[in-house]
């Protein structure tokens, strides 16, 4: 059944409404053409509020579009060219893994890091799963790509490069939970920042004197180490000369070795240059 003609000759995107009529159903319909020449049909509530505004070629050129990931990296994958394939509306990539053989594996996969090889770290039996840190900035580091390597708790080592232009490999670990913010850089500025607060005498330094454990220190007191046998090695340096203590059989007796050490060569050092 027709409707009346007031709809005829009024455009919505791409189409040209011809007529107006009611299906068996009674629901109200348009005939329309559209501007690449074909003809179609369509309920008018979807013409009217947009939802349809083609035939159906401006979805296929939209399909047709993709944002070109030509010859980047992901993982051991180099992207080589679209296919005709769609993965979950994706367009799916050609790809060559490292390892030689070709893959095909969908742009979001790859963008996100779900799939970085062709299968071949399953087969030979390496971790695979990893966190996509591509482009993501860590202070002065940025990821680039991961690397096969692993640390030996499993994080994945990430190729990077700092600020100051030069590349490390940094694990994930290390990169997330701020263990690594350089390539070494800022060690080497940070030691010239701390050298100029830092006093030197005859080629000691007054502060080193009065620090802490290190944190390899496994006894808890300076210069008292646990050899792997059970027993205490102590020691102590002074004017760039290292003094070995001896080796004790326990913590109590290196301690008080070290003691000795420290009013021999420290007290009268340190009482010096306090008076000075």
């Amino acid at each position: 059944m027709k409707e009346d003609g007031r709809y005829q000759g009024m455009r919505f995107g791409q189409l040209t409404v011809l007529e107006v009529f009611r299906d068996p159903k009674g629901a109200l319909k348009c005939s329309c053409r559209c501007d690449c020449g074909r003809q179609t049909e369509a309920y008018w509530h979807n013409i009217k509020s947009g939802r349809t505004k083609s035939c159906g070629c401006g979805e296929e050129a939209n399909r047709r579009k993709f944002k070109d990931i030509t010859g980047q990296r992901f993982g051991k994958l180099t992207a080589l060219f679209p296919t005709e394939k769609r993965r979950e509306g994706n367009v799916v990539w050609k790809c060559r893994c490292d390892c030689g053989s070709f893959y095909e594996q969908s742009r979001r996969n790859l963008i996100r890091g779900y799939s970085w090889h062709c299968g071949c770290e399953k087969r030979s039996g390496h971790h695979c799963g990893y966190r996509d840190l591509t482009s993501q900035k860590f202070n002065r580091l940025t990821a680039l790509y991961p690397t096969p390597k692993r640390t030996g708790s499993g994080s994945v080592v990430w190729h990077c490069i700092c600020d100051c232009g030069k590349e490390a490999d940094v694990s994930e670990t290390a990169l997330v939970h701020g263990g690594q913010i350089s390539c070494g850089c800022r060690v080497s500025e940070v030691g010239k920042e701390l050298s100029g607060h830092l006093h030197f005498i005859e080629g000691t330094c007054i502060e080193f004197l009065k620090r802490k454990p290190r944190r390899d220190n496994t006894s808890g007191y300076p210069g008292v180490y646990r050899t792997e046998n059970g027993k205490y090695r102590a020691g102590i340096t002074f004017k760039k000369i290292r003094y070995h203590l001896g080796t004790y059989d326990t913590f109590e007796e290196a301690k008080r070795e070290r003691q000795n050490a420290e009013k021999r060569y420290y007290q009268s050092f340190l009482e010096e240059h306090h008076n000075a």
